[in-house]
């Protein structure tokens, strides 16, 4: 008898403490930095259902979510998440692809569609070359996808592709798509989007009124606070485009002292802009520093990265830093060779590209 209670405690024991046999997906949400672990039921563009073991069902909301970890995935899907965020774009296409071949699980399949086609979209935004096939593979999973949870985000990056490739009107129909999510800060996004579209038209008036209407009301969570803070880079820089150049530096300076280091790429954008702002006033040394700041504390944001390398490259001489300025020369033209600010450099000065490893080998 004493021996059958043993195995008895022993068992219950270990039900305890081994992993369950059931299902497990993980939903990183991003307001909390925490995850949450059950059975995820349901998947539709506006959220994501989620049973845990115990207790009720939990809603996500889809602009709530930073990543899926889905149950029995390929732990190859890890890296390759890493590769797309550190911008090793083919790496991560290779590995969503082969994944999305032997996937099983539904749900999986269809996310990771969305994940090829953000890929490919960010991809893209880097080199122009590749924007049409990116723009078919957008709108392949949205038509097919009409609700499913990375559809706004999808609306987002087509309008940007769109832009990118000069088609103002559809990539305006795109930013309406966005603006009809049920979020606030998607909507102040959307509205960002179609200011930075104006302003790139050189419709300085309308992109004033646009980043105006986004940076207006109350941001209350910590994502409609940081959208409103890229709506304020862009009155800057609608500021700068008038020549206000001094109202333009005390707006970037006040976005720069409340916004999070975390929103990397409103921050890049702010100091390239108050880079220009210095070069406009022939304060080239204030210039520099300002630039300076996107490659030390923002290497991924390649957009910004490049344009502040091209500043560099050509103010840092005028104030006696020759060697600086050819290696944001090099460093450019090596590591950003078809963003548009390379080519510019090239076509203003002649430069050509560092030579590759190989080549030096050859010497």
């Amino acid at each position: 008898m004493l021996i059958f209670r043993n195995l008895t405690v022993f068992a219950s024991t270990l039900a305890l403490t081994a992993s369950p046999l059931w299902a497990v997906d993980t939903i990183n949400v991003k307001s909390t930095g925490k995850p949450v672990q059950g059975e995820i039921t349901t998947v539709n563009k506006t959220e994501v259902t989620i049973k845990p073991r115990t207790g009720e069902a939990q809603k996500i909301p889809a602009n709530d979510i930073a990543s899926i970890k889905w149950d029995g995935e390929p732990a190859k899907l890890s890296i390759a998440r890493g590769d797309e965020e550190r911008g090793n774009f083919d790496k991560a296409l290779d590995t969503y692809t082969e994944a999305h071949k032997d996937a099983t699980n539904g749900k999986l399949k269809t996310y990771l569609d969305f994940s090829i086609a953000r890929t490919l979209a960010k991809q893209a935004l880097d080199d122009d070359s590749k924007i049409d096939d990116a723009i078919k593979k957008v709108e392949a999973y949205l038509k097919t996808n009409a609700d499913h949870l990375g559809y706004y985000e999808s609306q987002s990056f087509l309008g940007q592709l769109y832009g990118a490739n000069g088609d103002y009107a559809k990539a305006q129909t795109a930013f309406e798509g966005l603006g009809k999510a049920p979020w606030k800060d998607y909507q102040i996004a959307a509205k960002v989007s179609v200011g930075r579209m104006q302003l790139k038209q050189n419709n300085i008036d309308g992109a004033t009124k646009t980043f105006g209407e986004a940076a207006s009301g109350n941001a209350e969570s910590d994502s409609e606070k940081a959208r409103r803070a890229e709506a304020q880079v862009g009155q800057a820089a609608c500021l700068a485009k008038q020549t206000k150049h001094d109202e333009a530096l005390k707006l970037i300076d006040e976005v720069i002292k409340v916004t999070s280091t975390d929103e990397a790429a409103t921050m890049a954008f702010a100091y390239v802009l108050q880079g220009d702002c210095y070069q406009a006033q022939n304060k080239a040394k204030d210039a520099a520093l300002a630039y300076l700041h996107v490659p030390v504390l923002f290497p991924k944001e390649k957009a910004a990265h490049a344009e502040a390398l091209y500043h560099l490259a050509k103010i840092s001489g005028t104030i006696g830093q020759p060697d600086r300025a050819a290696e944001a020369r090099d460093q450019l033209l090596e590591d950003f060779p078809k963003s548009e600010w390379a080519k510019k450099l090239q076509a203003e000065t002649g430069a050509a590209a560092p030579a590759t490893d190989a080549e030096k080998a050859k010497e």
